[in-house]
């Protein structure tokens, strides 16, 4: 066997939950050239179980089983053991996707850069998939052969799991990570400063595990050894930009250690025993000497916390730091017109009087009140588009008097809709008039107006003597993702959706191809589309990394247009075809009609919900995209929801079962905010030839106790979750479904809603 090319050092400790599905990721990697090491870091439980059955089934993984040490040393004994040219690193809970290694060491080896950085996704149980809010600013494009005195954002990256370096680099530099917490930052930054250049990927390389509890902070977190060992990193940062940095580097360096460490510390004051509270004033005060920015471009609120630290001002510390806790910063702060100075507004934050911050801290200009809104639900009425959702002033509360006007903008000229207002959960996480209801008559406005596509909405909001005037925005996470469309003609489709800038629009798509009936078939899918035109010939093709499927049509004319059939194998979609998705286990492929008349989406105006078929333990489905068009999706049989109904304050979700992932059980799930730990509320099934079906007394699901799991959340929030062979996973919501949602109703005088988040369905408790 020749020697591995690249190394995979995969410390772990106390990992035994993700342990198996981390090192299935790393072996299932298309790049193969490569060695694992593991380092047991002393690691209590079965994680050290796992990770020798994987070395005894496959040679390209070792075992190295060291006393705990922590992260850094068991990095530093793992990098010693490997015999790679290249370096990755991966943590035990983490995933990798198939290709990641393929497509990091092909940048490498066209640019000779000294390392590679790829874009990551978060992802969790309850939350599904989504991009990482860290690294999307670093990864908004594929750039090779570049470098942080060119581009400056690098210096927010601070993980090492989404890098491939070369070995001769990082030996030639002496790396090595520090017995801290924390430990990855000074490395990284100091691979960037050192590097001849760095290739960075917009592809997702890295999948990173969130909390069920999302990105709260734990008392473990505000714990005295955390917050030291986070301050010995920063330090160690700033001894690095003083020694090698651009002042661009250093200036977006302190800008960024400002926004994220300064602010952890200045937060622990909310938890921090009375016997920890000096000490952690003087680590405050370590880290303030050292930041070198102006505050005055700080966000208030930081300012004011930067100064509180500075002074060493303890009871003024855990004011500010339980005001955020509590809320007091949900929609950034409310605040008042003071009266002497009626251009600026006060904000409601503590210490007014007795910080040594400046009084501009305490106030906001008036051009900082812009205009927010949100669309929370869409639907039809015939040719009336139903819209419903939000519009707000920034920073200022709802209050009499105030009144909204909402014009449909059709070119330059402006329609009037009428509006109706109501009651419903604000930006301060509070419940004001801040909802409105309008239709818009698309019939009649068709024979009225000259219809100049896409169409825009304007709102007009004015509280008290603040007005706003501003285009309605795009979508809240939920049902307005998946909005229907309509027909405004026969050959005109109207479908609503966001715009540039996130403007919410009316969009036409005139004569599009359409998927008109989907059904199983023997041995996959049968397909029939409309086509507005004539043509000779007609395939469908569904690209694939692999290579593109071609599958013939069957064309015949249908009145002016034609009909053509196509029959989708599903063996011959899935051949060869493996999962993207490391989580989810997942593929989603495009497909399109080629014809002589060239290549189309298809459009899905019928869409109920998924057209599916079971391949052995796969599902093949064909799905409908935001925008109303037609994908492919293959992976695991697992249960969808696809109808939901509230009857007598009770929530019935109706689904989809499948023969190769039998369901065990299901259950209403809450998490426990900081926490891992949940409690269920078990549903009864019922199963007939349609699916599955639970019902759920609403009462059942208002928490005894109400546990927010971060400022302005709900009272409690609650996910459906499915009990599988496999495992415990949350049920999706199919885009059928989430096109109905919202549905909210009253429970024992608390605000009840149904809704759909990150693709699951989710029962908040206001």
């Amino acid at each position: 066997m020749t020697d591995p090319l690249l190394s995979v050092v995969v410390p772990f400790y106390d990992v035994e939950e993700y342990l198996h599905d981390c090192l299935e990721s790393i072996r299932r990697q298309t790049y193969s050239n490569l060695e694992v090491v593991l380092v047991d870091d002393g690691s209590p439980g079965r994680s050290p179980e796992i990770a020798d059955a994987f070395a005894a089934g496959d040679s390209r993984f070792r075992v190295l089983h060291i006393d705990n040490s922590g992260p850094g040393p068991a990095r530093n004994r793992g990098i010693a053991e490997a015999t790679g040219a290249y370096l990755a690193f991966v943590d035990g809970d983490d995933l990798v996707p198939r290709d990641a290694y393929r497509t990091m060491m092909d940048a490498l080896s066209r640019s000779g850069s000294s390392f590679v950085l790829g874009n990551a996704k978060r992802f969790s149980r309850t939350s599904g998939v989504r991009p990482s809010w860290t690294h999307a600013p670093l990864c908004t494009s594929t750039r090779l052969a570049s470098h942080i005195l060119e581009k400056p954002v690098f210096v927010r990256d601070r993980m090492l799991w989404n890098h491939i370096y070369r070995r001769d680099f990082w030996d030639d530099n002496g790396y090595e990570f520090p017995a801290i917490r924390y430990e990855d930052y000074p490395v990284a930054l100091s691979a960037h400063l050192d590097a001849l250049t760095a290739d960075v990927l917009q592809t997702p390389v890295y999948y990173w595990r969130e909390r069920e509890s999302g990105d709260s902070i734990t008392q473990q977190v505000f714990r005295y050894d955390n917050l030291l060992d986070r301050v010995v990193s920063a330090e160690m940062i700033f001894d690095i930009l003083d020694r090698k940095a651009s002042p661009e580097v250093r200036r977006a360096a302190h800008e960024y250690l400002a926004g994220i460490d300064l602010t952890a510390i200045a937060q622990a004051f909310a938890v921090v025993p009375d016997e920890d509270v000096d000490r952690t004033v003087g680590l405050g005060q370590r880290l303030v000497s050292r930041l070198d920015i102006s505050m005055s471009t700080r966000p208030r609120f930081d300012q004011i916390q930067w100064h509180a630290l500075r002074d060493g001002d303890a009871d003024l510390l855990r004011e500010l730091a339980r005001f955020r806790d509590e809320g007091g910063l949900v929609g950034n702060g409310s605040v008042r017109r003071l009266r002497t100075r009626p251009w600026r507004f006060a904000a409601d934050f503590p210490g007014r009087g007795r910080s040594s911050a400046s009084s501009r801290a305490y106030t906001f200009p008036a051009t900082t009140l812009r205009l927010r809104s949100s669309v929370t639900q869409v639907r039809w009425d015939g040719q009336d588009c139903l819209l419903e959702g939000t519009a707000e002033i920034a920073h200022l509360p709802m209050a009499e008097p105030s009144s909204l006007r909402i014009n449909l903008v059709n070119g330059i000229v402006r329609i009037p809709l009428e509006v109706e207002r109501f009651d419903t959960v604000d930006q301060h996480a509070g419940v004001s008039r801040v909802g409105f209801r309008t239709r818009v008559p698309l019939g009649e406005l068709a024979s009225a107006y000259e219809l100049i596509w896409p169409l825009r909405f304007e709102l007009d909001l004015t509280v008290t003597d603040v007005r706003r005037v501003g285009p309605l925005a795009g979508a809240r996470e939920g049902s307005p993702t998946f909005p229907g469309g309509h027909w405004l003609t026969d050959r005109e489709w109207v479908q609503p959706g966001r715009g540039a800038q996130n403007a919410y629009l009316l969009h036409r798509v005139p004569d599009p191809v359409v998927l008109s009936h989907v059904e199983p078939d023997s041995d996959g899918l049968l397909l029939q589309i409309l086509h507005p035109d004539r043509l000779q010939r007609a395939a469908l093709k569904i690209d694939r990394p692999s290579g593109p499927v071609l599958l013939p049509g069957e064309v015949e004319p249908d009145g002016d247009g034609t009909r053509v059939t196509i029959r989708m194998p599903a063996k011959t979609v899935l051949d060869g075809d493996l999962p993207d998705d490391p989580f989810t286990l997942r593929s989603l492929r495009a497909m399109r009609l080629e014809s002589d008349l060239g290549p189309q989406n298809l459009a899905w105006p019928d869409h109920v919900e998924a057209a599916s078929v079971e391949h052995g333990d796969e599902l093949l489905s064909l799905v409908r995209t935001m925008f109303g068009l037609v994908n492919v999706v293959h992976g695991p049989a697992n249960p969808s929801a696809v109808r939901a109904s509230i009857e007598a304050g009770a929530v019935t979700v109706t689904g989809r079962e499948w023969t190769s992932l039998p369901i065990e059980a299901m259950s209403w799930r809450r998490f426990f905010p900081g926490s891992d730990s949940y409690v269920d509320v078990p549903c009864d099934i019922r199963r007939d030839e349609q699916g599955w079906s639970v019902t759920t007394p609403s009462a059942r699901l208002i928490p005894e106790q109400d546990q927010p799991l971060q400022p302005g959340a709900p009272a409690g929030e609650w996910t459906l979750f499915v009990t599988l062979p496999t495992g415990d996973s949350a049920v999706a919501c199919q885009a059928g479904l989430a096109a109905h949602l919202p549905l909210t109703w009253d429970q024992d005088g608390r605000s009840m809603v149904l809704t759909t988040i990150a693709d699951t369905l989710r029962l908040q408790v206001r």
